[in-house]
């Protein structure tokens, strides 16, 4: 009976841990170039905290008319992604922009933001691998 208990706890165990996936975050940047808070949602593998390593980033921005928080409601297994590849995944909020910098709009530098801003941020405050060999951008 003590054996049959045993493996009972530790399959429950193990199922647990199979089904975890990454942690999301969502973040608020205040972009200099665009004098406004901005969020994105950072997904961060689930060993991020006891690992003491540093992971590459994914950038995954949204499409026209999207915001910020498009992929992880959209596509709820892209915090598995975060697990799978070891990455921290960065949906960041581009507004309607096409992710440039305007040359009408003063406070419209989305190409800034996520190129400088958001960058440095994530360098700065996340376990990041900070080179371009181990950044994405899709």
């Amino acid at each position: 009976m003590k054996k049959l208990l045993f493996f009972a706890a530790l399959l429950c165990v193990a199922s647990v841990a199979l089904c975890q996936s990454g942690i999301v975050d969502t973040a608020v940047i205040f972009s200099q170039s665009n004098q406004v808070n901005m969020k994105a949602v950072i997904i961060k593998p689930t060993n991020y905290s006891v690992e003491d390593k540093r992971f590459p980033v994914v950038y995954l921005l949204h499409g026209y008319g999207g915001a910020y928080a498009n992929w992880i409601t959209r596509v709820p297994a892209i915090k598995e992604y975060a697990d799978k590849y070891q990455v921290v995944i960065v949906c960041p909020n581009g507004e309607n922009s096409w992710y440039i910098n305007s040359p009408v709009k003063k406070a419209s530098n989305f190409e800034t933001y996520v190129t400088e801003e958001l960058v440095g941020y994530l360098d700065k405050n996340y376990k990041t691998i900070a080179n371009k060999r181990n950044r994405a951008i899709t």
